[in-house]
C-alpha cells in the first residue's frame, strides 16, 4: 500500500495549501511584513504537490525506500506549517466574551493588540524556519533524483497461454494463477455459485427470443470473495467447453486496450475448428490460416482491432470473460467488438464496482450477480479443511477450535482470506492456541511482513489504490473505528469536512460532497453496508476486518493516525513508535481484564505499574507514572481525538487544555466526562466538532460560546436540557443535536422519540444563521425563541417536540414553518400529550414546506393536513398517535408519488381493516404496521407492487388475517417485533413466504424463522 503515503500527504499539502491561500488575506499578515515569506512558501509547496500527484499516477512500482523518505519530510514540514497558521488564527481568536466591561475594554484596547503583535513575532520566526526547512527538502530531491518514472503502469510481461491475456502485470499475473488453476475438489460452496453463474447465463425467462440474443452478466463484489475464481471456473466448466469461440481475458486498472484486443483476437483464431467462409475475405492469402488472418497486427490501430474482433464473431457463438473492469470507460470501448447475433452468445464480467457492473448490464436481458460472504460454515470447513485437510477441527487439535473461531471472524467469510492464513498456519510447526493467539493479534502486520499473506494484501489493497487521490485520506480515516464497529453516516461525513478533507464545489457544500465520498466507497465494495433505507441511502456500513488490518497497519507507519488501547495488536500502550508528533489519536474502548470482573480502580490495585493511590501526592505520583509510560507522546499538535465507547478513562490521563489545536473531539460513550473537562474542551478554539453523545453530562458551561469555528455540537443521549445563552455566538455552528431515541428492532427501522429528551434554546436563535440542523427542541420552553426560526435561512433539518397539553405552543412554530417552506427537507412534529387535538395549527399553513422529504408526525388530528398530498418530494412517511380512521387517509397517502416508506405507529390508524387496494403506492419499499388497536385484516389488493419489507406488530390477531402476500411479487423480508409475538401470524406468514416465488425472509425477535430460512 505504497500509494497510501502519496495520499496522506498530498491530503496534508492540499490542505495547507488552501489554508495558506486564506491566510495571505489576513491585514495583520500584510502589516507584519511576512506576506512575501509565506508566498515563497506556498509557492515552494504547490511545486511539492505536484510531483507527489506524478507520483500517485505512476503508480506503486514508483516507490522507494527514498522516495518514501522524501514523501515522510514533506508531509512533516507541511504538518508543521499548518500547525504554525493555527496557533497563529488561536492567538488572534482567543476572545473572552464573559467579562467585565472594563476588562473587556482592556482587552480590547491594550492586551489583545500586544498579544497579537507577539503572535506575529513568533509566526514570522516560524515561517522564516519553515522556509528554510522547505527549501532543504526541495534540494534533496535534486541531489537524489527523485524523480516519477515516465510510464504510468507497473512493468507489463507476456503470457501466452489459453484462457490468459497476451499482456498483463505482475499484480495481475500473480492474482490469476491461483485461479486459473483450481482444485474444485477443495474449494467449498464454489459448486453451487457455478451452478447459479450457469443457470443466469442459460436462462431466458421462458422466451427464446431473449435466451438467442447476447447476455453480459456481471459478478460483483469485494475483493477477495472468489470472483476470478468463480469466473474461471464457469469458464472450464463442460457447459461452456462446448462453446469453441471463446476468450478470457484480463482488463486491469490501467487499462492497456491495444494489448486486450490483441489478447482477445489471438484467442479467438486459436479455437480448433474456425467455421468461416474463405470468400468472405477481401485478402485471399489471410484465408490461408490463423497465422495469416492476424499478420501485421501490431501496426493496427485500435479501431482495426475492433473491426477485426467483432467481424470475427459476427455470425458466431461465443464466450467471453473480461476479469477485473474497474471502468465503465473501458467497456464502452469494448463492447461494440461484441455483436449482439442471435447466437446465444455470452459475456460475463467481474468488477468490484457496482456503478461498472450496472453500466455494463443495460439490457433487460442482462443480469448482475453480487458475490457474498462465506456462511460461517462453509468458511469452517474451507479453514479447517486449508490447515488440516479435513473438513472438521481432529481431535488432537480441539483446543484450537476456540482461536479459530476469533480467526475466521477476523476473515469474515472473505475466501481469500480463509485460504491465505489457512495455509499460513498450516505451516507452522507449534500449533497452540497461544501461538496461533499471537499471530492472529499481529495479523496486521504480517499482512506486509508474511510472505504467505503478501499476495493477499495487494489485492485487498488494489480497490484502495483504485481510488481518485481526493478519496484515499477519507479512507485511511476510517481507520479510526475498531473491529467490527458500525460507521454511522452523519457523524462521519461531519468529520471528514471538519477535518478539512473536502472542500466544497459549486455543485455541493463540503457535506454534500462528504456523502458522495462515502457512496463512492459503497459502490466500489471497498466498505459494506448493514443498514440502508428505502430510498437506498446507506445509513450505516463497516470495513471488513482484514481490509481495517491492511488500512490501520499503513497508518501507523505513516503517522497519519495514531492508536492507543488497540486490543487487535495486543497493545494497551500508546502505538506511536517512530512517531516525532502525534498528529491524530483514536482510543478504541478500553476494556477491563480478560479473566476478572474487575473495576478499572481494582485492577490499578492489583498493577504495580498503575496502582491507585487515595492521597494527593500518590495520585500525582501515579499520573507521572503513566506518563513515563509513553515519553514520545506529543499532544499539543494533535488534529483530532476519537474516544468512542471508552467506559474507563484511559492512562495517562488527558489533559484537554493542552490540546489547542484540535478540530475534532468525538467522546460518544465516555461516561467518566467531568465538568472540569467540558472547562478546559470550551477553550479550545479551533474546535470544529465536538461530540459529547451518550457521556452523560448534564449542562454546558457558558464558556461554550468560546468555540466559533464549531460545526457540529451533539448533546444526543445526554442529561443537557438547557443550553447557555453563549450557545448564539456559535455563528459557525451547522447541526445542534439532542435528544434520545428507543429502538425495537435489529435494524432500527422502528423507534420512538424518549419523551421529555428535548432541549431548550436561548433567544438570539436567529444570529446562529448557518444552523442546517436542529434535533430535537422544545417548543414550550423555547417558546419566545420559536420566531426566530424563520431568520434562519439555510435549515434543512427540524425536530420540534411539545411537552405541554393545549396547542397554543404550536402558533409560532406553525408561522416560523410556513416561512421555511423552501429550505426544509426533514421535519418532525411531536406532540407528547394525545389526549387533545394540540396539532390543529398545522391543519392549514399558509405555505407549506412542499420540498420535504422526510417527515415525521406524532399528535392527534380530526384529519390528515391536505397539504401532505402535495408533497411530491416527499419519501419517508410516519405516523403515530394521530387516531385516523377511514380508508380515505390511505387512498390520500397512496397517491404520493415518491414515497418510498410508509411507517404506522400506534394508534396512527384506528381503521379495522387497512388495505393496499391497486394503483395505490406505486413506489412503496417499506411499510411498517405497529400495534394498530383496531385492525382485523390486513390486505394487499394490487397496490404496492414494489413493496421489499414488512415490519409488523400485533396486540392481537387480526380476525381476517394477512391476506395478498402472493400479490407482493418484489417482497424480501417480514419482520415480526413487540411484546406480544401471535404464534399463529408468524406460522401462516412463514408458510406464506415459503410458497412465495421471491422466498422472502421471515424474522421473529431478532431471529430468522427456520423454515423461511432454509427455504430461502
Amino acid at each position: 500500500m505504497e500509494a497510501a503515503v502519496v495520499s496522506s500527504t498530498e491530503g496534508v499539502v492540499g490542505i495547507l495549501l488552501r489554508k495558506l491561500g486564506d491566510f495571505l488575506c489576513d491585514k495583520y499578515v500584510l502589516l507584519a511584513g511576512v506576506c512575501h515569506e509565506i508566498q515563497e512558501l506556498k509557492d515552494d509547496l504547490e511545486s511539492m504537490n505536484a510531483c507527489l500527484r506524478d507520483l500517485a499516477a505512476a503508480g506503486d512500482y514508483a516507490q522507494t525506500e527514498q522516495t518514501r523518505t522524501w514523501m515522510k519530510q514533506v508531509r512533516e514540514v507541511a504538518y508543521d506549517a499548518e500547525d504554525c497558521i493555527d496557533n497563529y488564527w488561536y492567538h488572534r481568536g482567543h476572545h473572552y466574551h464573559d467579562e467585565s466591561l472594563v476588562a473587556s475594554w482592556l482587552r480590547r484596547t491594550v492586551i489583545q493588540p500586544l498579544e497579537t503583535l507577539r503572535a506575529m513575532y513568533k509566526l514570522a520566526i516560524e515561517v522564516q524556519s519553515l522556509k528554510a526547512r522547505t527549501l532543504k527538502v526541495s534540494e534533496r530531491r535534486l541531489r537524489y533524483k527523485l524523480e516519477a518514472p515516465a510510464t504510468t503502469s507497473p512493468p507489463m510481461i507476456a503470457v501466452d497461454s489459453p484462457g490468459a491475456g497476451r499482456y498483463t502485470t505482475y499484480d495481475d499475473l500473480d492474482r490469476r494463477l491461483p485461479a486459473l488453476n483450481i482444485d474444485e475438489s477443495r474449494l467449498v460452496g464454489l459448486r453451487s455459485k457455478t451452478k447459479a453463474i450457469l443457470k443466469i447465463l442459460e436462462d431466458g425467462g421462458g422466451d427464446q427470443s431473449a435466451a438467442a440474443r447476447r447476455k453480459v452478466v456481471s459478478i460483483v463484489g469485494f475483493g477477495g470473495l472468489g470472483k476470478t475464481t468463480l469466473a474461471a471456473t464457469v469458464y472450464n466448466s463442460p457447459t461452456v467447453q462446448g462453446i469453441q469461440h471463446r476468450a478470457f481475458v484480463t482488463v486491469s486498472r490501467n487499462c492497456d486496450l491495444r494489448a486486450l484486443l490483441e489478447s482477445l483476437l489471438k484467442q479467438l483464431t486459436q479455437t480448433p475448428l474456425m467455421m468461416r467462409d474463405p470468400r468472405r475475405y477481401c485478402d485471399q492469402e489471410m484465408a490461408a490460416g490463423d497465422h495469416d488472418l492476424l499478420r501485421g497486427i501490431e501496426t493496427w490501430d485500435i479501431s482495426q482491432l475492433i473491426t477485426m474482433c467483432s467481424f470475427l464473431l459476427e455470425d458466431k457463438r461465443y464466450f467471453i470473460v473480461l476479469y477485473d473492469l474497474w471502468n465503465p470507460v473501458d467497456w464502452e470501448n469494448l463492447k461494440i467488438a461484441f455483436p449482439d447475433n442471435d447466437k446465444q452468445s455470452r459475456v460475463l464480467i467481474t468488477t468490484r464496482d457496482r456503478h461498472v457492473a450496472e453500466n455494463c448490464c443495460s439490457d433487460l436481458c442482462d443480469r448482475v450477480h453480487e458475490m457474498e460472504p462465506l456462511p460461517i460454515q462453509q468458511s469452517r470447513k474451507l479453514f479447517f479443511n486449508r490447515v488440516f485437510q479435513s473438513d472438521e477441527c481432529p481431535l488432537q487439535h480441539k483446543s484450537l477450535e476456540k482461536i479459530s473461531e476469533e480467526i475466521l471472524t477476523k476473515c469474515g467469510g472473505l475466501p481469500l482470506a480463509i485460504v491465505s492464513i489457512g495455509g499460513m498456519l498450516a505451516r507452522t510447526e507449534n500449533r497452540t492456541p497461544a501461538e496461533w493467539s499471537k499471530i492472529c493479534a499481529r495479523l496486521g502486520y504480517g499482512l506486509g511482513t508474511n510472505a504467505a499473506l503478501r499476495g493477499m494484501r495487494r489485492i485487498l489493497s488494489l480497490g484502495y489504490h483504485d481510488l481518485p487521490y481526493h478519496l484515499k485520506a477519507c479512507f485511511l480515516y476510517l481507520s479510526v473505528f475498531r473491529e467490527g464497529y458500525e460507521i454511522k453516516r452523519g457523524p462521519l461525513v461531519r468529520r471528514w469536512a471538519a477535518e478539512g478533507f473536502i472542500s466544497g464545489t459549486h455543485e455541493w457544500n463540503p457535506e454534500e460532497a462528504a456523502e458522495k465520498y462515502l457512496d463512492e466507497f459503497v459502490k466500489r465494495s471497498i466498505v459494506t453496508p448493514t443498514r440502508v433505507a428505502s430510498s437506498g441511502v446507506v445509513r450505516c456500513c463497516k470495513v471488513h476486518d482484514i481490509m481495517l488490518e491492511v488500512v490501520t497497519a499503513k497508518c501507523i507507519q505513516e503517522n497519519f493516525i495514531s492508536f492507543l488501547g488497540n486490543s487487535q495488536h495486543e497493545c494497551n500502550e500508546m502505538m506511536v513508535v517512530g512517531h516525532d508528533k502525534i498528529r491524530r489519536l483514536s482510543i478504541h474502548g478500553a476494556q477491563k481484564p480478560h479473566g476478572a470482573d474487575k473495576t478499572w480502580e481494582q485492577y490499578d490495585d492489583d498493577n504495580p505499574l498503575r496502582r491507585k493511590k487515595k492521597k494527593k501526592k500518590k495520585l500525582q505520583t501515579r499520573n507521572k507514572d503513566s506518563q513515563d509510560i509513553v515519553p514520545s507522546i506529543n499532544f499539543p499538535c494533535a488534529r483530532s481525538l476519537l474516544m468512542l465507547g471508552c467506559i474507563i478513562k484511559p492512562l495517562p490521563v488527558i489533559n484537554f487544555a493542552h490540546l489547542k489545536l484540535l478540530r475534532v473531539l468525538d467522546l460518544e460513550g465516555c461516561r467518566w466526562l467531568s465538568n472540569q473537562d467540558l472547562h478546559d474542551i470550551c477553550r479550545l478554539a479551533l474546535l470544529r466538532y465536538l461530540s459529547l453523545r451518550d457521556t452523560g453530562v448534564s449542562w454546558l458551561p457558558k464558556l461554550v460560546g468560546r468555540l466559533e469555528e464549531l460545526m457540529t455540537l451533539d448533546i444526543r443521549e445526554t442529561h443537557i436540557r438547557v443550553l447557555p445563552e453563549t450557545i448564539t455566538r456559535l455563528g459557525n455552528l451547522k447541526h445542534l443535536l439532542a435528544g434520545r431515541y428507543r429502538y425495537y428492532t435489529r435494524t432500527h427501522r422502528v423507534k420512538i422519540f424518549e419523551p421529555m429528551e428535548a432541549m431548550t434554546l436561548p433567544c438570539g436563535l436567529g444570529r446562529m444563521r448557518s444552523l442546517r440542523t436542529i434535533s430535537h427542541v422544545d417548543v414550550a420552553s423555547s417558546f419566545s425563541t420559536m420566531h426566530e426560526l424563520c431568520e434562519l435561512p439555510w435549515l434543512t433539518k427540524l425536530c420540534a417536540f411539545n411537552s405541554e397539553e393545549g396547542g397554543n405552543k404550536w402558533g409560532r412554530f406553525a408561522a416560523s414553518l410556513s416561512k421555511l417552506s423552501s429550505s426544509l427537507r426533514k421535519l418532525s412534529i411531536i406532540h407528547w400529550r394525545n389526549g387533545d387535538s394540540g396539532l390543529e395549527a398545522f391543519m392549514e399553513l399558509t405555505s407549506p414546506p412542499v420540498f420535504l422529504q422526510k417527515f415525521y408526525l406524532w399528535g392527534r388530528l380530526s384529519a390528515l393536513p391536505q397539504w401532505i398530498s402535495h408533497l411530491s418530494n416527499l419519501v419517508d412517511l410516519s405516523l403515530r398517535e394521530n387516531f385516523l380512521d377511514g380508508e380515505m387517509v390511505m387512498e390520500q397517502l397512496g397517491r404520493l408519488p415518491n414515497l418510498l416508506s410508509l411507517k404506522l405507529y400506534h394508534q396512527s390508524y384506528m381503521g379495522r381493516v387497512l388495505h393496499i387496494r391497486e394503483n395505490l403506492f406505486h413506489r412503496l419499499k417499506q411499510l411498517i404496521v405497529d400495534n394498530l388497536p383496531n385492525l382485523d385484516e390486513l390486505g394487499f389488493q394490487g397496490g404496492a407492487p414494489e413493496l421489499e419489507r414488512l415490519t409488523l406488530a400485533f396486540l392481537k390477531e387480526p380476525v381476517d388475517g394477512i391476506v395478498g402476500i402472493d400479490k407482493l411479487p418484489r417482497l424480501k423480508e417480514v419482520e415480526f417485533f413487540g411484546h406480544i409475538i401471535v404464534d399463529s401470524v408468524v406460522e401462516g406468514m412463514v408458510a406464506v413466504c415459503i410458497a412465495h416465488p421471491n422466498r422472502p425472509r421471515v424474522y421473529r425477535d431478532d431471529r430468522p424463522m427456520e423454515d423461511a430460512e432454509s427455504s430461502s
